[in-house]
Protein backbone atom coordinates (compact mmCIF):
# COMPACT_ATOMS: atom_id res chain seq x y z
CA UNK A 1 0.00 0.00 0.00
CA UNK A 2 1.73 3.51 -1.04
CA UNK A 3 2.36 6.10 1.90
CA UNK A 4 -0.16 8.90 1.88
CA UNK A 5 0.63 12.19 0.54
CA UNK A 6 2.76 14.34 2.62
CA UNK A 7 1.63 17.65 3.96
CA UNK A 8 1.10 20.30 0.88
CA UNK A 9 3.47 23.38 0.86
CA UNK A 10 0.58 25.34 -0.49
CA UNK A 11 -1.57 26.80 2.67
CA UNK A 12 -4.51 26.92 0.51
CA UNK A 13 -4.42 22.69 0.27
CA UNK A 14 -7.61 21.28 1.47
CA UNK A 15 -7.99 18.22 2.88
CA UNK A 16 -7.96 14.42 0.99
CA UNK A 17 -11.98 13.60 0.77
CA UNK A 18 -12.82 10.52 1.64
CA UNK A 19 -15.84 8.68 0.87
CA UNK A 20 -19.44 8.71 2.84
CA UNK A 21 -19.16 5.50 3.95
CA UNK A 22 -15.71 5.77 5.55
CA UNK A 23 -16.63 9.21 7.09
CA UNK A 24 -19.72 7.18 8.31
CA UNK A 25 -17.48 4.07 9.39
CA UNK A 26 -14.92 6.73 11.27
CA UNK A 27 -17.78 8.78 13.25
CA UNK A 28 -19.25 5.06 14.42
CA UNK A 29 -15.90 3.71 15.94
CA UNK A 30 -15.45 7.42 17.49
CA UNK A 31 -18.52 6.95 19.17
CA UNK A 32 -18.24 3.03 20.10
CA UNK A 33 -14.95 4.43 22.02
CA UNK A 34 -16.85 6.94 23.65
CA UNK A 35 -19.35 4.48 24.79
CA UNK A 36 -16.27 2.65 26.30
CA UNK A 37 -15.15 5.74 28.31
CA UNK A 38 -18.67 6.80 29.34
CA UNK A 39 -19.23 3.31 31.04
CA UNK A 40 -15.77 3.71 32.80
CA UNK A 41 -17.24 6.44 34.20
CA UNK A 42 -20.67 4.88 35.37
CA UNK A 43 -18.82 1.26 36.12
CA UNK A 44 -17.56 3.53 39.36
CA UNK A 45 -20.64 5.65 39.72
CA UNK A 46 -20.84 4.25 43.10
CA UNK A 47 -17.42 4.90 44.82
CA UNK A 48 -17.63 8.34 43.18
CA UNK A 49 -20.50 9.03 45.29
CA UNK A 50 -18.93 8.07 48.24
CA UNK A 51 -16.05 10.43 47.78
CA UNK A 52 -18.56 13.12 46.72
CA UNK A 53 -19.65 12.76 50.41
CA UNK A 54 -16.54 12.78 51.88
CA UNK A 55 -14.60 15.90 49.97
CA UNK A 56 -15.34 19.55 50.32
CA UNK A 57 -17.20 20.48 47.13
CA UNK A 58 -14.46 22.78 46.45
CA UNK A 59 -11.50 20.50 46.48
CA UNK A 60 -13.39 18.35 43.31
CA UNK A 61 -14.09 21.78 41.68
CA UNK A 62 -11.25 22.75 41.85
CA UNK A 63 -9.27 19.44 40.95
CA UNK A 64 -10.99 20.31 37.22
CA UNK A 65 -9.11 23.32 36.21
CA UNK A 66 -6.15 21.63 36.14
CA UNK A 67 -7.19 18.76 34.50
CA UNK A 68 -8.75 20.44 31.57
CA UNK A 69 -5.37 22.29 31.11
CA UNK A 70 -3.40 19.43 31.45
CA UNK A 71 -5.34 18.40 28.10
CA UNK A 72 -4.67 21.42 26.20
CA UNK A 73 -0.86 21.12 27.45
CA UNK A 74 -1.14 17.81 26.23
CA UNK A 75 -2.36 19.06 22.98
CA UNK A 76 0.65 21.56 22.85
CA UNK A 77 3.48 18.67 23.50
CA UNK A 78 1.85 16.33 20.53
CA UNK A 79 1.44 19.27 18.28
CA UNK A 80 5.56 20.14 18.15
CA UNK A 81 6.39 16.86 17.98
CA UNK A 82 4.21 16.87 14.85
CA UNK A 83 6.17 19.68 14.12
CA UNK A 84 9.48 18.35 14.15
CA UNK A 85 8.70 15.32 12.05
CA UNK A 86 7.03 17.73 9.21
CA UNK A 87 3.58 17.90 9.63
CA UNK A 88 2.78 21.31 11.06
CA UNK A 89 -0.44 21.73 11.65
CA UNK A 90 -3.10 24.45 12.72
CA UNK A 91 -4.32 24.45 16.76
CA UNK A 92 -7.97 23.40 15.44
CA UNK A 93 -6.88 20.80 13.43
CA UNK A 94 -4.84 19.52 15.76
CA UNK A 95 -7.25 19.98 18.77
CA UNK A 96 -10.14 17.39 16.64
CA UNK A 97 -7.20 14.93 15.39
CA UNK A 98 -5.75 14.90 19.46
CA UNK A 99 -9.15 14.98 21.12
CA UNK A 100 -10.67 12.65 19.53
CA UNK A 101 -8.29 10.08 19.42
CA UNK A 102 -7.32 10.11 23.41
CA UNK A 103 -10.88 8.07 23.51
CA UNK A 104 -8.68 5.28 22.12
CA UNK A 105 -7.17 5.00 25.47
CA UNK A 106 -9.95 3.49 26.76
CA UNK A 107 -9.45 0.17 24.27
CA UNK A 108 -7.24 -2.66 25.11
CA UNK A 109 -4.31 -2.71 23.54
CA UNK A 110 -1.83 -0.18 22.88
CA UNK A 111 -2.55 0.93 19.38
CA UNK A 112 -5.72 2.59 19.38
CA UNK A 113 -5.31 6.48 20.21
CA UNK A 114 -2.46 6.07 17.05
CA UNK A 115 -5.07 4.57 14.81
CA UNK A 116 -7.11 7.50 15.34
CA UNK A 117 -4.35 9.63 14.99
CA UNK A 118 -3.81 7.75 11.35
CA UNK A 119 -7.30 7.74 10.14
CA UNK A 120 -8.30 11.74 11.23
CA UNK A 121 -5.15 12.96 9.86
CA UNK A 122 -5.67 11.47 6.82
CA UNK A 123 -7.71 14.85 6.02
CA UNK A 124 -4.99 16.96 6.39
CA UNK A 125 -2.43 14.95 4.92
CA UNK A 126 -0.60 13.48 7.76
CA UNK A 127 1.51 10.64 6.35
CA UNK A 128 0.60 7.25 8.85
CA UNK A 129 4.33 6.71 9.45
CA UNK A 130 4.67 10.17 10.78
CA UNK A 131 1.54 9.37 13.10
CA UNK A 132 2.83 6.38 14.30
CA UNK A 133 6.62 8.12 15.26
CA UNK A 134 4.91 10.86 16.81
CA UNK A 135 2.95 8.28 18.92
CA UNK A 136 6.52 6.62 20.36
CA UNK A 137 7.89 10.15 20.71
CA UNK A 138 4.77 11.04 23.23
CA UNK A 139 5.64 7.97 25.04
CA UNK A 140 9.46 8.72 25.19
CA UNK A 141 8.92 12.13 26.04
CA UNK A 142 6.01 11.47 28.47
CA UNK A 143 7.92 8.87 30.40
CA UNK A 144 10.80 10.69 30.85
CA UNK A 145 9.66 13.90 31.90
CA UNK A 146 7.37 11.88 34.41
CA UNK A 147 10.20 9.79 35.60
CA UNK A 148 12.30 12.94 36.37
CA UNK A 149 10.03 14.84 38.37
CA UNK A 150 9.45 11.23 40.38
CA UNK A 151 12.89 11.45 41.31
CA UNK A 152 13.38 14.96 42.45
CA UNK A 153 10.04 14.56 44.23
CA UNK A 154 9.14 11.25 45.58
CA UNK A 155 12.14 11.96 48.13
CA UNK A 156 10.04 14.60 49.91
CA UNK A 157 6.86 12.60 49.79
CA UNK A 158 7.40 10.04 51.85
CA UNK A 159 9.60 6.61 53.19
CA UNK A 160 7.06 4.13 51.91
CA UNK A 161 6.98 5.89 47.97
CA UNK A 162 10.94 6.00 47.87
CA UNK A 163 11.69 2.54 49.31
CA UNK A 164 9.32 1.10 46.96
CA UNK A 165 10.07 2.86 43.47
CA UNK A 166 14.12 4.14 44.12
CA UNK A 167 14.67 2.31 40.75
CA UNK A 168 12.91 4.66 38.76
CA UNK A 169 16.08 6.68 39.14
CA UNK A 170 17.88 3.81 36.76
CA UNK A 171 15.37 4.94 34.15
CA UNK A 172 16.78 8.26 33.66
CA UNK A 173 19.61 7.35 32.08
CA UNK A 174 18.18 5.79 29.28
CA UNK A 175 15.31 7.55 28.57
CA UNK A 176 17.25 10.67 28.15
CA UNK A 177 19.69 8.93 25.97
CA UNK A 178 17.11 7.18 24.20
CA UNK A 179 15.57 11.38 23.48
CA UNK A 180 19.35 12.45 22.24
CA UNK A 181 18.63 13.64 18.44
CA UNK A 182 21.52 11.36 16.74
CA UNK A 183 20.66 7.78 18.26
CA UNK A 184 16.64 8.72 18.03
CA UNK A 185 17.14 9.23 14.88
CA UNK A 186 19.24 6.20 13.88
CA UNK A 187 16.38 4.24 15.82
CA UNK A 188 13.49 5.80 14.13
CA UNK A 189 15.00 4.69 10.58
CA UNK A 190 15.62 1.56 11.87
CA UNK A 191 12.02 1.10 13.00
CA UNK A 192 11.23 2.77 9.30
CA UNK A 193 13.30 0.26 7.47
CA UNK A 194 11.94 -2.81 9.33
CA UNK A 195 8.34 -1.79 8.73
CA UNK A 196 9.49 -1.03 5.11
CA UNK A 197 8.07 2.66 5.06
CA UNK A 198 9.80 5.00 3.44
CA UNK A 199 12.24 7.74 5.94
CA UNK A 200 10.78 10.75 7.66
CA UNK A 201 10.76 14.02 5.49
CA UNK A 202 12.46 15.78 9.12
CA UNK A 203 13.79 14.37 12.09
CA UNK A 204 13.20 16.18 15.83
CA UNK A 205 15.93 18.62 16.65
CA UNK A 206 16.97 18.76 20.60
CA UNK A 207 15.50 22.27 20.48
CA UNK A 208 11.97 20.70 19.65
CA UNK A 209 12.52 17.82 21.97
CA UNK A 210 13.45 20.03 24.52
CA UNK A 211 10.12 22.19 24.26
CA UNK A 212 7.77 18.90 23.71
CA UNK A 213 9.51 17.69 27.72
CA UNK A 214 9.10 21.29 28.69
CA UNK A 215 5.44 21.51 27.90
CA UNK A 216 5.04 17.55 29.12
CA UNK A 217 6.94 18.35 32.13
CA UNK A 218 3.59 21.08 32.41
CA UNK A 219 1.13 18.24 32.08
CA UNK A 220 2.54 16.43 34.69
CA UNK A 221 2.30 19.39 37.11
CA UNK A 222 -0.95 20.05 36.17
CA UNK A 223 -1.81 16.79 37.03
CA UNK A 224 -0.03 16.86 40.12
CA UNK A 225 -2.12 19.81 41.42
CA UNK A 226 -5.25 18.01 40.73
CA UNK A 227 -4.19 15.00 42.79
CA UNK A 228 -3.04 17.98 45.07
CA UNK A 229 -6.61 19.58 45.62
CA UNK A 230 -7.64 16.35 46.61
CA UNK A 231 -5.57 15.52 49.10
CA UNK A 232 -6.05 19.09 50.96
CA UNK A 233 -9.69 18.44 50.60
CA UNK A 234 -9.05 15.39 53.14
CA UNK A 235 -7.05 17.47 55.24
CA UNK A 236 -3.26 16.31 53.84
CA UNK A 237 -0.86 18.36 54.60
CA UNK A 238 -0.26 20.52 52.00
CA UNK A 239 3.15 20.84 51.39
CA UNK A 240 4.22 16.93 51.49
CA UNK A 241 1.36 16.08 49.69
CA UNK A 242 2.06 18.64 47.19
CA UNK A 243 5.10 16.21 46.46
CA UNK A 244 3.24 13.29 46.52
CA UNK A 245 0.66 14.44 44.46
CA UNK A 246 2.95 15.58 41.58
CA UNK A 247 5.83 12.66 41.79
CA UNK A 248 3.81 10.31 42.50
CA UNK A 249 0.89 11.24 39.66
CA UNK A 250 3.50 11.25 37.38
CA UNK A 251 5.25 8.19 38.52
CA UNK A 252 1.95 6.45 38.27
CA UNK A 253 0.84 7.43 34.89
CA UNK A 254 4.46 6.81 33.61
CA UNK A 255 3.97 3.27 34.36
CA UNK A 256 0.33 3.26 33.10
CA UNK A 257 1.81 4.41 30.22
CA UNK A 258 4.22 1.41 29.84
CA UNK A 259 1.84 -1.19 30.73
CA UNK A 260 0.21 -1.12 27.29
CA UNK A 261 -1.44 -4.10 27.46
CA UNK A 262 -4.32 -2.47 29.82
CA UNK A 263 -6.64 0.32 28.65
CA UNK A 264 -5.26 3.59 30.08
CA UNK A 265 -2.48 2.00 32.41
CA UNK A 266 -5.87 0.89 34.46
CA UNK A 267 -4.95 -0.27 38.14
CA UNK A 268 -1.28 0.02 37.36
CA UNK A 269 -1.44 3.76 37.54
CA UNK A 270 -3.67 3.33 40.68
CA UNK A 271 -2.03 0.66 42.52
CA UNK A 272 1.62 3.12 42.01
CA UNK A 273 -0.71 6.55 42.89
CA UNK A 274 -1.81 4.75 46.23
CA UNK A 275 1.59 3.65 47.63
CA UNK A 276 2.83 7.31 46.93
CA UNK A 277 -0.02 9.05 48.67
CA UNK A 278 -0.64 6.81 51.48
CA UNK A 279 2.70 8.72 53.19
CA UNK A 280 0.11 11.58 53.52
CA UNK A 281 -2.94 9.98 53.96
CA UNK A 282 -4.65 6.84 54.98
CA UNK A 283 -4.77 3.76 52.37
CA UNK A 284 -8.51 4.11 51.81
CA UNK A 285 -8.41 7.82 51.21
CA UNK A 286 -5.23 6.85 48.87
CA UNK A 287 -7.65 4.57 47.30
CA UNK A 288 -10.63 7.19 47.11
CA UNK A 289 -8.48 9.79 45.31
CA UNK A 290 -6.78 7.42 42.59
CA UNK A 291 -10.54 6.67 41.85
CA UNK A 292 -12.06 9.98 41.74
CA UNK A 293 -8.53 11.03 39.82
CA UNK A 294 -8.97 8.26 36.75
CA UNK A 295 -12.93 9.39 37.10
CA UNK A 296 -12.37 13.40 36.53
CA UNK A 297 -9.51 12.34 33.84
CA UNK A 298 -12.02 10.37 32.05
CA UNK A 299 -14.98 12.92 32.03
CA UNK A 300 -12.09 15.54 30.68
CA UNK A 301 -11.65 13.65 28.07
CA UNK A 302 -14.83 13.14 26.48
CA UNK A 303 -15.83 16.34 27.40
CA UNK A 304 -12.90 17.57 25.33
CA UNK A 305 -13.46 14.50 22.67
CA UNK A 306 -17.23 16.37 22.71
CA UNK A 307 -16.26 19.73 21.72
CA UNK A 308 -14.28 18.72 18.26
CA UNK A 309 -16.70 15.59 17.50
CA UNK A 310 -19.41 17.75 15.69
CA UNK A 311 -16.10 19.66 14.02
CA UNK A 312 -15.99 19.68 10.86
CA UNK A 313 -12.35 19.54 9.24
CA UNK A 314 -10.62 22.08 8.42
CA UNK A 315 -8.06 22.64 5.63
CA UNK A 316 -4.60 22.48 7.04
CA UNK A 317 -1.65 24.97 6.33
CA UNK A 318 1.56 25.16 7.42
Amino acid sequence: MPNPEPLADDSTSRPARSGRGRRWLTRLVLLAVLAVAVHTVVRHRHELADGLRTLDAWALAASLVPAVAAGFAGLLTWRVLMAELGAPLPLRAAARIFFLSQLGKYLPGPIWSVLGQMELGRAYRVPRRVSVTVGVLVLAVSVTGGVSLAVLLLPFAGPDALHRYWWAALLLPACYAALHPPVLGRVLAFGLRLARREPLAALPSWPGLRRALVLQVVVWLLLGLQVWFLLVGLDAPPGRALAAAIGGYALAYSLGMLAVVVPAGAGVREAVLVVCLAGVVSVPEALLVALITRTVATVCDIGLALTQLRQAPVPSAD
